[in-house]
């Protein structure tokens, strides 16, 4: 096609930064868990998901974005490839609430996430030594 410039190849290492730097900056210190430095066992999330008479509902938009960038830092300190975004875990996440809309804890192979009525959410690391590097 003539006028289209392919997309420029992704650089883990910005990847990598530009999580980190998602992830600090929406990262509330109202919660002793939540260190400015570094990042603990567990961090808390404010507006991760919605709740009314019906369930509890992920939200969308950039809380959804720090928690995919999450993901993709740790799949990239493991050296494995990042996740199709079709298939990352806010999807796995939306899936499990839609699917289970009254149910708080959502687990995954990287991830506890205990979420409350009042939309925040308790992400505890399951892979503490991806965590230290």
């Amino acid at each position: 096609m003539m006028g289209v410039d392919p997309q420029p190849p992704v650089k883990e290492q910005d990847v990598f930064e530009r999580g980190v730097i998602n992830v600090f900056k929406g990262l509330s210190w109202d919660y002793k868990t939540n260190n400015p430095c570094c990042f603990g066992k567990r961090i808390i999330v404010n507006g991760l998901v919605k709740h009314d008479r019906w369930g509890y509902i992920l939200n969308w938009g950039w809380r959804r974005d720090q928690i995919a960038d999450l993901e993709r830092m740790l799949f990239l300190l493991d050296g494995k490839t990042i996740p199709d975004n079709r298939h990352d875990v806010t999807i796995r996440l939306m899936n499990f609430i839609r699917d289970n809309p009254h149910q708080q804890v959502f687990e995954d192979d990287l991830f506890s996430m205990h979420y409350f009525q009042k939309g925040s959410g308790h992400i505890t690391f399951k892979r503490l030594d991806l965590v230290e590097k």
